[in-house]
């Protein structure tokens, strides 16, 4: 009976979690069919060139607890995926992850980077670029992982926790390390 009511009260308390994402962000976010939202799940639009932060969320796709998503951007989250706890996605273009991607604790992946090469000129007033960064299915992303601008990590890999990846990523390779390198392939 104690297993039911928690199981009841965690249901319950998600789907307000989620209820309350969608209507303080009303405009920046498509939720479909079992997707979720939990608890200080924080958007954060900036408003650039006249985009704005849109998020959506697929089927059965979820946020966990404290994940900050921020940028002028579109984020995609894939059927069966998640985000999970105190991860940070900045998305000023296109961050897209496919299905079944399972992304651990305090993952950062970023589709933007700063300006720094005129030295004459302030970093700060440089402006930025940026590049899409895409997340195939089927994709494990370890705990602490950094994705920077331009990605693309193909179906079937795994990166490492900790890992810097900042190139393309082959199917089922596994990945470790600052730069991230090929360590093996998943079907060796």
């Amino acid at each position: 009976m104690i297993y039911f009511t928690h199981k009841l009260r965690f249901k319950l308390k998600r789907r307000l979690n989620t209820l309350w994402f969608k209507v303080f962000n009303y405009g920046l976010v498509k939720l479909e069919k079992g997707a979720y939202v939990d608890c200080r799940v924080s958007a954060q639009p900036f408003y650039l060139e006249n985009e704005k932060l849109f998020i959506h969320l697929k089927e059965n796709a979820g946020i966990k607890h404290d994940v900050i998503i921020q940028g002028s951007g579109k984020l995609v989250l894939g059927k069966n995926s998640y985000i999970s706890s105190y991860s940070v996605i900045g998305v000023n273009e296109h961050v897209e992850i496919g299905d079944n991607v399972m992304i651990a604790d305090g993952v950062s992946i970023r589709d933007t980077n700063h300006n720094f090469s005129n030295t004459q000129k302030l970093m700060i007033q440089q402006g930025f670029n940026t590049s899409p960064v895409f997340i195939k299915n089927n994709v494990w992303i370890g705990y602490g992982v950094v994705i920077t601008k331009g990605v693309i990590i193909n179906e079937g890999a795994i990166i490492g926790a900790n890992s810097v990846v900042t190139k393309e990523v082959p199917e089922n390779a596994i990945v470790a390390g600052v730069p991230a390198k090929i360590i093996k392939y998943r079907d060796e």
